[in-house]
């Protein structure tokens, strides 16, 4: 790839082959790169989501985030990056999303980082969280 291209937004099947979740469809997956921009979804977290992956590719996962939050998650994004590993996110952070509609989703999830050639990707498995919650603004 030249200097002038931009990466792509194809999943690479190394990872599609350590995710087997995404293709099966049993719980919902989105794939984003080492710098945070989404790859795709699968059909489980577009209907978590209410949008496609081809409308959400090539965003930062921000994006999925509830906007009073995104800087903050990029900064656990970062963190995350320092030292990947494959873990719960942060139920005391008590995550959320924010779908198509403006609608806040709580949600729980895992983080499975993967790597291919040297280069990082990340699987969040996320699920709606309809636990009981404190009240948060």
């Amino acid at each position: 790839m030249s200097s002038t291209e931009s990466p792509s937004l194809e999943i690479p099947d190394a990872v599609l082959d350590a995710v087997p979740e995404y293709a099966a469809g049993t719980e919902a997956v989105v794939i984003v790169d080492f710098q945070g921009v989404v790859l795709g979804m699968n059909e489980p977290a577009e209907k978590l989501f209410g949008m496609g992956s081809e409308e959400i590719a090539g965003e930062f996962v921000e994006m999925l985030v509830p906007a009073g939050k995104r800087w903050g998650h990029q900064a656990y994004r970062r963190g995350y990056l320092a030292e990947p590993r494959d873990r719960d996110m942060d139920p005391g952070l008590y995550p959320e999303a924010e779908n198509a509609e403006g609608e806040i989703v709580p949600i729980t999830g895992r983080l499975q980082p993967v790597y291919v050639d040297a280069r990082l990707y990340v699987a969040a498995h996320v699920a709606r969280d309809d636990s009981e919650r404190p009240e948060t603004d």
